[in-house]
């Protein structure tokens, strides 16, 4: 079955604030790494979001300008790491100076696979990139999910709202 056609417009867009918008939004906050010849890569996301559970298949957004688009473009593999409350320093990290993120400090190591690990992370999503999408100023990954992991004793995962990292639970007051 063919998606229905839309519209087209030919008025210009009006200048839209959409990071004003979605700050008013509650998003996950995930780290996601992946490795090539030059070394581990990796960054935050607040864009993952499930899209289809058979096939197990997740996205998220990757700007043109990242320094992990190369290395997961030609890998296709990618690690997503859901992070837990009291990880808002890694996630502030990854989200900063690409050339701190993999700092050798215990918060992070190697899996069977040659992806990087996050530890600590409440789930972790091994996946395969399948496609990625045209986006702006960015692309969509849309990524198979090969592996998960869940840790039931970290129930409290990290969001961001209102422009910082918090965890779930002073969002919600539980």
């Amino acid at each position: 079955m063919s998606p229905p056609t839309l519209p087209t417009s030919t008025l210009p867009p009006p200048h839209v604030d959409l990071r004003a918008a979605f700050r008013r939004a509650a998003a996950s906050t995930w780290v996601v790494t992946g490795s090539g010849p030059r070394g581990p890569v990796g960054f935050t996301a607040i864009s993952v979001i499930s899209v289809s559970v058979s096939p197990p298949l997740v996205s998220f957004n990757i700007s043109k300008d990242s320094s992990s688009l190369v290395t997961l473009a030609r890998t296709r593999r990618a690690a997503l790491h859901l992070l837990s409350a009291g990880q808002d320093g890694l996630a502030a990290r990854f989200a900063g100076d690409r050339n701190r993120r993999f700092v050798d400090d215990g918060a992070w190591g190697w899996d069977d696979h040659g992806l990087p690990v996050v530890r600590d992370a409440a789930t972790r999503l091994v996946t395969r990139v399948e496609d990625l999408l045209d986006a702006g100023d960015s692309f969509i990954a849309l990524a198979r999910v090969e592996h998960t992991a869940t840790r039931a004793d970290l129930p409290h995962p990290l969001v961001h709202h209102a422009g910082r990292f918090t965890p779930l639970t002073s969002v919600v007051g539980a």
